[in-house]
């Protein structure tokens, strides 16, 4: 008989919940807030407890696990629209099915002491150290996997971006790349880099600063109206973006260089 204490069982869950929010967020490319998602993980840690009480187990089922699971996200990543809040649950459960999946299929093999799962809840009777170090691996693992799958769809697929400014709306297609880390210096925002024959008729407001293995400079850049993105994953409006323009981006089949981490289909 394992003995399950409260304070163990809410901080383990505490950390498992923040975990798979980081995971939720990656896969998604949803940059979260570390306060929203402290705050989120506390629901994680709290609803972990309903293992504890009986009356409660209206929460343990398939509706309740989807309220706790909308709220969690809600918390994480605020609502931006329907579409997008659908798909970030839904990743959200995919994770969270993915990580049980790996512990009772270490469970009946290793046979672990001090582990158990209940209603799909599971503790943690190990040393601190232990389980943190688990978690760092487990993390450092799905960022190479991230990686992995944001490079291969890249590499595969172009994106069809439109640009609205003043009225007039521009549309071309970008390639995704890792390392276009471009950000606007005094909003932090991500930049999409564009052929300057595209617009030729924008004033920019803004100056980009930008290093490469052909030595630093600076690029012209504007805040657009509305960006939409898309392609056969879907479709999505992206904010807080610059528009910077180059003559060094045309490449024939494409005009423009985005970073994956800013789409969110």
């Amino acid at each position: 008989m394992t003995v399950i204490y409260v304070d163990v069982l809410f901080v383990v869950n505490f950390f498992i919940t923040f975990f798979l929010i980081l995971v939720t967020s990656k896969f998604s490319k949803r940059d979260e807030k570390l306060w929203r998602s402290v705050l989120a993980s506390f629901v994680g840690g709290l609803y972990s407890l309903v293992i504890l009480w009986d009356d409660l187990n209206f929460l343990l089922s398939t509706l309740g696990k989807l309220l706790v699971a909308c709220l969690i996200i809600f918390i994480a990543f605020k609502f931006r629209n329907f579409k997008t809040y659908v798909k970030e649950v839904s990743i959200f459960f995919f994770v969270n099915l993915l990580f049980v999946g790996i512990m009772i299929g270490l469970w009946f093999i290793f046979k672990p002491k001090g582990v158990v799962i209940n209603n799909s809840t599971v503790y943690f009777d190990v040393s601190a150290k232990t389980l943190l170090i688990s978690a760092f691996v487990a993390y450092i693992i799905s960022i190479v996997i991230i990686r992995i799958y944001n490079n291969k769809i890249g590499k595969k697929e172009l994106y069809s971006v439109t640009v609205l400014k003043d009225g007039e709306k521009t549309k071309f297609f970008a390639f995704a790349d890792s390392g276009n880390n471009l950000k606007e210096p005094f909003s932090d925002f991500s930049v999409i880099v564009a052929d300057e024959s595209l617009f030729k008729n924008i004033d920019c407001e803004r100056i980009i600063p930008f290093s490469s293995i052909g030595g630093e400079g600076v690029l012209y850049a504007f805040k657009p109206d509305e960006v939409v993105i898309s392609s056969s994953f879907g479709e999505c409006n992206v904010d807080n973006v610059y528009i910077a323009l180059s003559d060094r981006v045309k490449k024939g089949e494409y005009k423009g260089i985005i970073n994956p981490k800013i789409l969110n289909i």
